[in-house]
């Protein structure tokens, strides 16, 4: 008589339950600040969490285990797909998702070659995003909640450096790091704050960290706590009150255009190039570059941040503008336009 094996039953059953078991070390391992292997073993186990998953997704849609093998090659042993090809099937290139386990996939390529001894602020809200999306995936593919293993607190990685410290052109941080290690962090960390923004922010593909500072008298509801001189937890200042629309966006598209010319004297923009970026871009949705009050007639106002980032979109691809003009005509024409800027 054949034994029933415990847990799920059968293959797509089984590649469930490593999935899941891949998932929990994962969390298990990041979270534990002592394991100086914690960013290559993190990436290790949660593409292989993810492949399974997808794997599982596979036999399920295609009704067979044969769905999730390559084609077999005389003399070679059998192999089964990897975890891009199953990306490839199971979701769309632009897909949030599928970017995001394609830069984890990435990083725990080059690892191997690299020793990482600090996590950058960057990769922990990329990491964080894919805690995320893998346990909505498990639940919305199969009905499977992680609820009774995996404590929500879990689920929230923690920092072993606090995210305003990392910044590389800090050289104490860069010898600590390496040479080798800081400068691919630090092109690797550009390009997903690139890719970021060429998707339009989306929290699926990076968890951005922020504060939000609200007056209340339950401690419980603060993440920054103020005390109240002697008789509060630790003495604290406050160092600037919340800005005004004025100073936190102080440029016209006039004065946009002023600040461009003065920094890239040669490089020939006008009213409607930036009209162009605005709408391919979706800069007006993005509230730490755009601000327009609620009045009738308030004028849109841009930070100096939208500034910056339209220098350093200039710098990284000189044709940065005439492809935003082009995209623009294509949107205007009612045509797909392929989204290739940042």
């Amino acid at each position: 008589m054949k034994r029933s094996r415990p847990g799920n039953p059968g293959l797509k059953g089984r590649l469930l339950d490593k999935s899941v078991e891949a998932y929990v070390l994962a969390l298990e391992t990041i979270n534990r600040l002592t394991v100086q292997y914690r960013l290559e073993t993190f990436c290790y186990l949660i593409c292989n969490a993810w492949e399974l998953l997808l794997k599982t997704k596979i036999i399920e849609d295609k009704g067979t285990r044969h769905s999730i093998y390559c084609k077999e090659q005389p003399g070679q042993p059998k192999r089964s797909l990897s975890l891009r090809t199953c990306l490839c099937q199971v979701m769309p290139n632009d897909d949030p998702i599928r970017r995001n386990i394609e830069r984890i996939a990435e990083l725990r390529d080059e690892a191997v070659h690299l020793v990482v001894s600090k996590i950058p602020s960057d990769v922990i809200c990329l990491f964080q995003a894919c805690v995320i999306n893998y346990h909505d995936k498990l639940n919305g593919w199969f009905g499977v909640s992680l609820a009774d293993r995996v404590p929500v607190g879990m689920m929230s990685i923690v920092y072993d450096t606090a995210p305003d410290q990392w910044d590389m052109s800090n050289k104490r941080l860069r010898r600590e790091l390496g040479k080798d290690t800081a400068m691919f962090l630090a092109r690797y960390c550009a390009e997903i704050r690139q890719e970021f923004d060429s998707l339009q922010e989306p929290v699926k593909f990076l968890i951005p960290i922020g504060y939000s500072l609200a007056l209340t008298k339950k401690i419980d509801d603060g993440d920054i706590v103020l005390s109240q001189g002697q008789t509060g937890v630790e003495p604290t200042q406050i160092v600037q009150l919340p800005k005004d629309p004025s100073r936190s966006h102080p440029f016209r598209q006039k004065e946009v255009l002023e600040n461009i010319k003065e920094r890239i004297p040669d490089l020939g923009v006008n009213q409607y190039d930036l009209q162009c970026v605005n709408r391919v871009c979706g800069i007006k949705k993005r509230s730490q570059f755009f601000y327009q009050g609620t009045v009738k007639n308030s004028p849109a106002q841009y930070s100096q941040l939208f500034v910056d980032w339209l220098v350093d979109q200039y710098n990284r691809d000189k044709s940065f503008f005439e492809k935003a003009k082009a995209e623009a005509k294509e949107m205007r024409s009612s045509k797909p336009a392929a989204r290739g800027l940042a």
